[in-house]
């Protein structure tokens, strides 16, 4: 239930059905109740404390929910809810995102215990007696005092010497005009519009611009109207430009037209060369593909609604006059390994370019914000969002949101624009270079519990410190 209340928003997808909402929440809760089943079955079995169980099951379910080929989701995941407390987060540049979800259980498992101690005992002058039956709390405390410490440590350090100057724009185009031919030359001239003014307020010091996710409703290499108008907007800027399309080839047989499909991002040099290509690695299931659409028989409703794109297949590295950035296409910033491994191939910065007009005005883009904010901190960069309705934001090396596009105090479905000077990364934390490790340890944790409770360890187990009283079980 808890999922599906996070995620009750896309039910303002017209093409999302109450059974489907009904289907992902049955889905989505059995990774909780697996946690559950597992979290009672080791404490039955081991009766070790809830201290040292419960982190580990609880970070192995949502990896697992977050892995799940393309039923992968890690969306909303526990460490998640604490993206404002950056003391708190900078941990993840060594755990990821599931050391703070980690931490979060632990703390939650630790005031159980205390207070269920306070119950049974009645009196907090028996607290001191037996104090290594405390142990487990106190090493929680202990744990989550370390990770304190080395956030504000983190928060210290100085933001790198070497700087760049980005533009976003938000354009706030309908999706229900987005892609409708009428409305092409309306978009390109509100996206030009927005961009000449963004340039001039900054007086042309910015040295990227960057759009939205398919702002280019349409094949950018092949049709002669955007490229015009690109080439335009270039050669009155003189400056990077950064932009979203999806590429469908028009020409050729609808073979080929399905097999070269890309949702891709585009550098336009200042003299209106495309210098490098992406093209999105990740792809939304259901929505840009079918899964297994040869060798499944997925009922019409489901795959009449899927496209045809496919998948690039490396992260590219863009160079802008020596600092290099790499992008992420929508969802793709949900995906820690991906912002992993572009910036363990050579991004100093990431821009995420995305299209939220579907969800209305709900909570869908500031869960998206969220989690931008920890592929932020993961690898100690800066993370520019660029979004057709927002939110359109800065996010600086420790996860701090530090400019976004607004009217007032409104962030989504308004149009303008906001330059920032960001720092470059200067180095590769743990994280970024070893990856998940934290997260497989405790997969490993949890098997070996299991393990355990199996074999009805719990009645041989020696180290008391570790194990909840009798009177407690």
């Amino acid at each position: 239930m808890s999922y599906i209340g996070v995620s009750f928003w896309l039910n303002v997808l017209e093409s999302f059905t109450p059974i489907d909402f009904l289907l992902l929440g049955i889905y989505l809760g059995f990774y909780f109740s697996l946690y559950g089943l597992m979290m009672s079955f080791i404490s039955k079995r081991t009766q070790i404390s809830s201290v040292f169980v419960a982190p580990p099951i609880w970070v192995s379910m949502e990896y697992l929910r977050s892995h799940a080929g393309f039923l992968a989701l890690p969306w909303g995941l526990l460490g998640h809810s604490q993206y404002l407390n950056l003391p708190i987060i900078q941990i993840a540049s060594v755990t990821g995102v599931y050391g703070i979800s980690f931490m979060i259980v632990m703390v939650n498992a630790a005031l159980s215990e205390v207070m269920w101690n306070l119950k049974e005992r009645n009196t907090v002058s028996a607290i001191p007696k037996n104090l290594y039956k405390h142990v487990p709390v106190v090493m929680a405390f202990l744990f989550i005092g370390v990770s304190i410490l080395y956030g504000y440590v983190t928060l210290a350090k100085p933001p790198g010497k070497d700087k760049v100057t980005v533009t976003v724009i938000q354009g706030n185009i309908p999706q229900g005009i987005k892609w409708d031919p009428a409305y092409r030359k309306y978009t390109i001239d509100k996206y030009a519009r927005l961009t000449l003014d963004a340039h001039s307020s900054f007086e042309g010091k910015t040295s990227l611009i960057a759009w939205p996710e398919s702002t280019i409703p349409g094949s950018l290499k092949s049709d002669m109207f955007f490229l015009q108008a690109i080439d335009n907007i270039v050669n009155k800027i003189n400056t990077n430009l950064l932009i979203g399309s999806a590429q469908r080839p028009k020409m050729g047989s609808r073979e080929f037209r399905r097999q070269n499909w890309f949702n891709s991002a585009f550098l336009f040099s200042p003299k209106g060369v495309i210098e490098e290509q992406y093209d999105k690695i990740h792809l939304l299931p259901f929505g840009e593909y079918l899964p297994y659409r040869d060798k499944f028989p997925w009922p019409e409703r489901i795959a009449s609604k899927a496209d045809y794109f496919i998948p690039g297949n490396k992260h590219t590295i863009f160079n802008l006059d020596g600092a290099k950035f790499s992008v992420l296409i929508c969802w793709e910033s949900l995906f820690p390994e991906l912002a992993r491994e572009s910036v363990k191939e050579g991004a100093q910065f990431l821009v995420n370019m995305s299209n939220e007009a579907w969800f209305g005005e709900t909570a869908a883009p500031y869960q998206f914000l969220s989690m931008n904010v920890f592929r932020a901190v993961e690898n100690r960069v800066y993370l520019i969002r660029s979004v057709n309705t927002g939110i359109s934001c800065f996010i600086d090396a420790s996860g701090e949101i530090i400019g976004a596009v607004r009217k007032g105090e409104k962030e989504i479905f308004v149009e303008g624009y906001l330059t920032k000077e960001i720092s470059l990364s200067r180095e590769k934390t743990f994280y970024t270079v070893y990856g998940d490790l934290f997260a497989y340890g405790n997969i490993i944790l949890t098997i070996c519990l299991f393990l355990m409770a199996l074999r009805g360890q719990g009645d041989t187990f020696r180290f008391s410190m570790f194990r909840r009283s009798r009177r407690d079980r």
